[in-house]
């Protein structure tokens, strides 16, 4: 007996034979669930009939939807009708699947209830792909993240069959002299979140995208020239500088000694006037320090040889393993990291359990905690509110010559770093500013006598500083 699927996969297929044959042997040697496959053609006419029948002989379980004319996005709606997996994962047919995909795309719906429409793309164009950043913000239950989208999420995505159920089908969007081109994305997001779900893209790329490269835009520059003139809000001119900015654009490596094993994407910030090229840096996720950065405080803790460390943010324990491997290979030392939520806390600590000895993750709030030991290494990332508080409450702890570390000094408009300022001007921490996307203030304390009239005169000048530029403008 035949399982019920759990996935029900549609590919949509116009032409494009030798990408339509990647997507489908990558799918077919990755997918993991119990499945079903259903490629609809739309009337192709150069040789993809071929390989769907040499794909049915091979899998004969897959089946094959032939139009004759290309119906365009509605095509779509005739596979769904012919499905009945729990959730449904529309496909365009240049997609390569990657290994984990659809564990990654059945964990994302159990953490998040409220979800109805999942891309398989992060929100961050990879270093092949000709695309941009998608706004969206960070999410985040029982230890996993997805990124709420502000637009659509394209058209390759999974969505449940109850959002279906209540009446959403796929549109097409036509060009002016009404030929049918491409499915309208923008609508069927937006049909679903009028219904009150979530559109999600994904914490990173589950798949490839084959069809925004330049060597395939060089490929067939009819066929994506013919679909670019149809896309009003960019063109043909839009797609040009797309493709200009991105030969204009670095490519750097991504790969990570520390997480080799571990998803990384290019750092998702905005460019700023003094980080002009943010997509430089890479990042694990929008919350946790650039990949950079992680690296370089390992580097850090095994230059210092620190024997009590304490991190503020935990968050999902990158930085808490950077610094509890470099503990480790100095042979001494401990950490404590703190995390206010709990899920979070729960599931770091399961993660972090092979460095238990050395780290400990504590949860509850930063400005409850107490050091159990004078610190010699403090890490500050939580909350941007309460950063100074949390330096207030264990500057008394530091040691002298300790070192401070405040991450994310560089957003909200360098609220941060302003804020640190008098402890600068007063002498009681002297401090390197690096202008990476996130920002960091790399700081070491000075425990001086007089600190506190130190401060107190710092702050004064701070403010004196910033009545008379007001005064000046």
């Amino acid at each position: 007996m035949t399982p019920i699927p759990v996935l029900s996969t549609i590919v949509l297929n116009w032409n494009r034979r030798d990408l339509l044959e990647r997507t489908l042997r990558s799918y077919l040697a990755t997918v993991s669930v119990p499945y079903e496959l259903i490629v609809v053609d739309n009337g192709s006419t150069d040789d993809s009939l071929s390989l769907l029948a040499h794909i049915r002989e091979q899998h004969p379980h897959v089946h094959v939807i032939l139009l004759e004319n290309n119906e365009g996005g509605e095509a779509i709606n005739k596979g769904i009708e012919a499905s009945q997996g729990d959730l449904i994962h529309i496909s365009e047919n240049d997609i390569e699947y990657l290994p984990g995909w659809t564990e990654k795309v059945l964990s994302a719906f159990a953490a998040f209830p409220r979800l109805g429409q999942l891309s398989l793309f992060g929100p961050v164009p990879s270093d092949e792909e000709i695309w941009e950043i998608k706004p969206c913000a960070l999410l985040h239950s029982k230890g996993r993240v997805i990124y709420e989208a502000a637009g659509n999420v394209g058209t390759t995505c999974v969505i449940p069959r109850t959002v279906w159920m209540q009446g959403i089908r796929i549109s097409s969007i036509r060009d002016e002299k009404g030929t049918v081109l491409f499915p309208d994305d923008g609508k069927l997001s937006g049909e679903i979140k009028q219904l009150g779900y979530l559109i999600a893209w994904s914490d990173h790329y589950l798949v490839k995208n084959l069809g925004h490269t330049l060597e395939e835009f060089q490929k067939r520059l009819d066929y994506y020239r013919q679909g670019y003139e149809a896309k009003a809000w960019l063109g043909q001119e839009g797609w040009a500088n797309r493709i200009a900015q991105w030969e204009s654009t670095p490519k750097p490596d991504r790969s990570s000694r520390l997480f080799p094993g571990h998803k990384i994407s290019p750092e998702k910030s905005t460019a700023r006037p003094d980080c002009p090229q943010p997509q430089l840096w890479s990042m694990f996720d929008g919350w946790t320090g650039e990949m950079e950065t992680i690296e370089f405080l390992h580097a850090l803790v095994r230059l210092a040889k620190p024997g009590y460390c304490v991190e503020t943010g935990t968050w999902l324990g990158y930085s808490s393993e950077a610094i509890g491997l470099a503990l480790r290979q100095n042979g001494q030392g401990t950490l404590d990291t703190i995390e206010y939520d709990p899920q979070v806390a729960t599931a770091t600590r399961e993660r972090l359990a092979s460095l238990a000895d050395i780290v400990e993750v504590h949860n509850c709030s930063s400005l409850e905690f107490t050091p159990r030991h004078p610190i010699d290494f403090l890490l500050l990332d939580s909350a941007l509110t309460i950063r100074i508080e949390e330096f207030e409450r264990y500057r008394r702890h530091l040691k002298p010559s300790a070192l401070v570390i405040f991450h994310d000094t560089r957003i909200n408009n360098y609220q941060l770093e302003h804020m640190a300022m008098p402890y600068i001007k007063g002498g009681i921490l002297s401090a390197i500013s690096l202008a990476i996307p996130r920002g960091l203030l790399l700081c070491q304390y000075k425990a001086l006598p007089f600190h506190g009239l130190r401060l107190f005169l710092g702050k004064l000048r701070l403010k004196l500083l910033n009545a008379y530029a007001r005064f000046v403008r």
